[in-house]
């Protein structure tokens, strides 16, 4: 194996690093997130609620269902629960710093 004191010294390496880098240029330059307003996302979140809040009552009532079968049911649902009262949280702690960072904007 050969070894060098420079990095990139093997030609074709530095090619493709250089290739993959304006690949994610491009790409991120093509990138965009629709703005969704807050109306939205709080709908969306309830609506995710009540589906969650079904699924528990499905899985509680179904009567076919063992009761091992319905807790790893249970389990999985707050799982899912979780996950979404976290995603809610790192939204509104972003869009604090979208405020702060806008104030912060020089004018």
């Amino acid at each position: 194996m050969k070894e060098s004191a420079m990095p990139f010294s093997d030609p074709a390496e530095r090619r493709r690093y250089d290739r993959d880098r304006r690949r994610l240029q491009r790409a991120a330059g093509r990138t965009s997130l629709p703005e969704v307003p807050s109306l939205t996302r709080l709908r969306v979140s309830a609506d995710v609620e009540a589906v969650l809040s079904r699924a528990v009552e499905l899985a509680t009532n179904d009567q076919k269902a063992r009761d091992v079968e319905k807790a790893r049911a249970l389990a999985h649902i707050a799982a899912v629960a979780l996950r979404l009262i976290e995603v809610h949280d790192l939204g509104q702690r972003l869009q604090a710093l979208e405020r702060i960072l806008v104030l912060r904007r020089p004018a």
